[in-house]
């Protein structure tokens, strides 16, 4: 054999080179586990394109590759023998990092489902959030929990490491001085992802597939690794910017009332897509929300900003949405200055509460909401203590019926006229309900349907109580949900149908009707400032629903790129505000359909796209979210 073959053939049996090989084998057979469980999401694909996806994924995962398995690196390039006086150190080195990937992987294996898209370096803050109980996920998923304990176990037991190390360079206990810088020089690539000008992210993959194949084509550990540390917002100039805040922010001096009269109940249903509804989508879950639909102004297309319960305090209370990877909570903006709602709301004469049954400090609400100027919060430390043991549901907190009880209870006490919010938490994982109610609503093709069910009779109990009240026929009710969850049909996992939440708003002086305008949860507080005779109490990038200057959108994030749905299109822009995706998608169906990148559609979504994105990325950067410098009258 020739000495270069032979030479290049042993390389090969190196133990570092054999162990890299198993690891992206391993990552690879992740990823084909998230595609089985994700093929919703994964919109109109080819095959040869998923599997171009998945291929791809090889290259995706070099960088954690490097970074994870750095460890292992360190260990057998500078002890190249060590795998054989020491083979537990060195299985214990491969099967810790191999098991953490396989672990994040599968995690959101079952969490993009609701999410739509890898989880980033937020996840932790999920997992350590004091309200967030692992115990119902390992009871709930025990199973794929043994299963991946039994792949690591044989993981350990299958590294390779029984063929030839260093031996070839002549020296059995060291590397020798050449092949340090060597295998530097390779680590570098790879933590790289090869010579371009900068590290490989997660966001690149809308490079070399479609959008709706980002996800599968990068992981969720390097979504973690291109997340961490990135503590601010990329500057963007993509127009003039003026011209930006025009036609994004158009505020207007309007009028005040000099008494305000109405009192506001915002209900924020925990999940509450429309897919679960039937006075929007046909199905049996909502009951009490059909009939009420009827006499309601009900928002025929109404989007959530992002996917997440923690993105839906700062979209519908300070009109930031989830436009960039991290969470804004939990982002370096969190302590910019930015005045919420609530804060608005009472300069001009209201009391203001904000009622959620998981403990305090559940997702930084309180804090976020006492920076931004504050608000009475009502947790699970204010609920009474004779009562919490019976009503509490064993994982977040307090269950919805008895929950929304209490806040009738409360409100009867405050200060009128009262702007209050009440977020839900029943209709979330593990979808625990009382057991009273387990015969009464019975479980659907979907285990969150039950817990929709239960909260729609919540819903049904606090409106029936609250209307014995005083203040009832002089309060605006308004019901939305957070976030969607799982769905049935592939159109929910679109870019249009996976945001698509209920917005109906109901009281003694609105009129039952519909509005067709697109809007967002950044809409709905200057709409409800409209509508109580106010002007828009908090700057927001929403606008009132009923301005006849406003064409109606919603803006979200996802796999990288900036969404813009204005139904029933669809855009998706870049930070260089280069155009990704333009399509049309009816509602319910599952076909996207292309459209043609000119015309006076795609030019008037395209330059208010790019001015949503300059104007956010502007504003959190120079800390000028609430600085009035729109467009006054």
């Amino acid at each position: 054999m020739h000495p270069i073959i032979s030479r290049f053939r042993t390389f090969f049996q190196l133990a570092i080179i054999r162990q890299l090989l198993f690891a992206l084998a391993l990552l690879s057979l992740s990823r084909l586990v998230w595609l089985l469980l994700n093929t919703k999401g994964m919109g109109q694909t080819e095959p040869v394109d998923v599997l171009f996806a998945i291929a791809w994924g090889v290259y995706f995962d070099l960088p954690v590759i490097a970074y994870v398995f750095s460890p292992l690196w360190l260990w057998m390039v500078i002890y190249p023998t060590g795998h054989i006086r020491f083979p537990r150190i060195s299985r214990l080195l491969f099967t810790i990092p191999a098991a953490l990937c396989l672990t994040l992987n599968a995690i959101d294996s079952a969490y993009s489902r609701v999410t739509g898209r890898r989880s980033g370096p937020e996840l932790f803050t999920n997992l350590a959030d004091e309200g967030n109980h692992i115990l119902p996920y390992i009871t709930e998923y025990w199973y794929a929990i043994t299963a991946l304990l039994l792949i690591i176990v044989c993981i350990y037991h299958r590294v390779p490491l029984k063929k030839l190390s260093l031996y070839i360079y002549g020296k059995p206990w060291y590397a020798p001085l050449w092949i340090i810088p060597l295998y530097t020089a390779v680590w570098i690539l790879a933590a790289r992802g090869g010579l371009q000008l900068k590290p490989l992210r997660s966001l690149d993959a809308g490079l070399y597939v479609s959008p709706g194949l980002t996800n599968l084509t990068t992981s969720t550990p390097l979504q973690i690794l291109s997340g961490w540390g990135h503590a601010k917002l990329a500057p963007v100039q993509l127009m003039n910017q003026d011209s930006a805040e025009k036609l994004i922010l158009p505020l207007k001096k309007g009028h005040q009332a000099a008494t305000p009269q109405k009192n506001i109940v915002l209900l924020i249903v925990e999940s509450l897509g429309r897919d679960y509804t039937g006075f929007m989508n046909g199905r049996p879950y909502t009951p009490f929300l059909d009939s009420l639909s009827r006499q309601s102004l009900v928002f025929q297309y109404c989007y959530a900003n992002g996917t997440r319960s923690i993105e839906m305090v700062p979209s519908i209370f300070c009109g930031i949405p989830g436009f960039m990877e991290e969470h804004y909570i939990t982002s370096v903006y969190s302590t910019n200055k930015v005045e919420n709602a609530f804060a608005s709301f009472r300069k001009t004469g209201y009391s203001t509460q904000f009622f959620h049954g998981a403990a305090n400090g559940t997702m930084g609400f309180a804090s976020f909401l006492g920076h931004t100027g504050g608000v009475q919060y009502f947790g699970l430390n204010e609920y009474p203590a004779q009562l919490k043991e019976k009503d509490y549901d064993g994982a977040w907190g307090i269950y919805d019926e008895p929950w929304l009880q209490y806040v009738i209870h409360c409100l009867d006490t405050v200060k009128k006229p009262f702007f209050s919010a009440a977020f839900t938490l029943s209709s979330h994982h593990p979808y625990q309900i009382p057991d009273r109610f387990k015969k009464q609503f019975p479980e659907g093709p979907l285990p969150i349907h039950r817990s929709i069910r239960y909260a729609d009779y919540a819903l049904q109990s606090f409106f029936k109580e609250a209307a014995t009240k005083p203040w009832f026929k002089n309060t605006l009710f308004v019901i939305t949900g957070d976030h969607t969850s799982y769905g049935l049909d592939d159109y929910f996992y679109s870019p249009i149908g996976h945001f698509e939440i209920p917005l109906l708003i109901y009281g003694s002086s609105v009129k039952p009707g519909s509005v067709d305008k697109t809007v967002s949860q950044c809409d709905i507080i200057p709409t409800l400032a409209e509508m109580t005779g106010l002007t828009a109490p908090v700057f927001s990038m929403g606008r009132s629903a009923f301005d006849s200057t406003y064409p109606g959108y919603s803006f979200h994030f996802e796999s990288g790129l900036y969404y813009m749905v204005q139904y029933p299109l669809a855009m998706a822009m870049d930070e260089q505000g280069r155009v990704k995706d333009f399509h049309r998608q009816v509602r319910n169906e599952k076909v996207r359909q292309p459209l043609a990148r000119h015309g006076t559609e795609y030019v008037k979504m395209e330059k208010i796209l790019r001015a949503a994105i300059q104007v956010f990325h502007t504003r959190l950067n120079e800390n000028t979210w609430n600085t009035n410098t729109g467009n006054p009258d």
